[in-house]
């Protein structure tokens, strides 16, 4: 659509005159201005410059924290543990040397040992924690466990029956018990020396009363440990009463220990096993709270003479 000429003039004129009415209308182009206005306009335009010119305030810089940090350890690498000469002959006081050095050093060198595969020595060294140290019960557990899985795994000490040390089971009772306490006794013999790693060799002798002790009730049992002859030393005499057959096997291990138990701790510096707990099978703590060196000195010991019997050392 095209706007008719007219109109357009018309509209020329109208923006004209409304700029220069509301523009220029009323302003004067010709007169100076006065001082006074113009150190107005002076101060307006150095204020202006100024504030374009001027640095702007710089912000105090951030504080650095300096978080504490944690020295660095440098750990040594652990020295490896010496496991002696593998090519010496075993022998059943191996690395009782060592003993003074703790029950620490002697598990952490039967651990080595064992990891090596040289596993006769290895036991050796396990015997020795709980024969010749004082273990925390940690380390008593740690090396019973040890002893319970590597020493089924190995043949028997000796082999050669003839080698074995000789020890009488002694056993007194009544005459019908007697009958009874026999065979019992006869196949325990066989288990203690099964128990010794074959270096004990154990034959019996049961002495019957001429008649029964007891009419009525529990029947005594005596038991005892010796030499092969009357002149050689002997353990003390302990006694129990057999409530029942059944019991009487169990009831002659258990004194069994004790008797050993007490002439250990009496005659050698070897450490002493604790007592039988009520649930333990005492073939079983025969078999492996007696060190297999525990046997043969006690065994060795038996066989002396009477008059040469020592006592084990007193602490001060």
């Amino acid at each position: 659509m095209r706007i008719p000429i007219l109109w357009v003039m018309l509209l020329t004129v109208v923006v004209i005159g409304g700029a220069w009415a509301f523009g220029v209308h009323k302003k004067d182009f010709l007169t100076p201005p006065s001082d006074s206005q113009l150190d107005a306009i002076r101060v307006k335009v150095v204020s202006t410059i100024a504030h374009q010119n001027a640095v702007p305030k710089s912000e105090p810089p951030p504080t650095l924290v300096i978080a504490p940090v944690e020295p660095i350890v440098i750990e040594e690498p652990k020295k490896e543990i010496d496991l002696g000469n593998l090519t010496d002959p075993l022998d059943l006081k191996l690395y009782a040397e060592r003993a003074t050095e703790g029950s620490a050093h002697l598990i952490e060198l039967a651990m080595a040992l064992e990891e090596k595969g040289h596993f006769n020595r290895a036991l050796l060294a396990w015997e020795r924690v709980i024969d010749l140290t004082r273990p925390d019960g940690e380390q008593s557990a740690a090396a019973f466990a040890a002893i319970r899985r590597i020493h089924p795994t190995l043949p028997s000490w000796n082999s050669d029956p003839t080698k074995a040390i000789a020890i009488t089971l002694h056993a007194g009772t009544g005459k019908s018990m007697a009958k009874t306490l026999k065979p019992v006794i006869a196949e325990i013999a066989t288990e203690l020396s099964n128990a010794s790693s074959g270096i004990l060799s154990f034959s019996i002798k049961v002495a019957a009363g001429k008649t029964d002790l007891t009419a009525n009730g529990p029947t005594p049992v005596a038991l005892w440990l010796a030499g092969p002859s009357k002149d050689l030393r002997t353990t003390e005499v302990l006694s129990f009463t057999v409530d029942s057959e059944e019991e009487l096997r169990q009831d002659i291990l258990g004194t069994i220990f004790q008797l050993m138990r007490g002439y250990l701790n009496q005659t050698t510096t070897f450490t002493t096993p604790a007592a039988l707990a009520s649930d333990e099978p005492p073939l079983e703590a025969l078999s492996y709270r007696f060190t297999r060196l525990c046997w043969q000195e006690f065994g060795t010991s038996l066989n002396l003479p009477l008059q040469k019997q020592p006592l084990k050392p007193k602490n001060p």
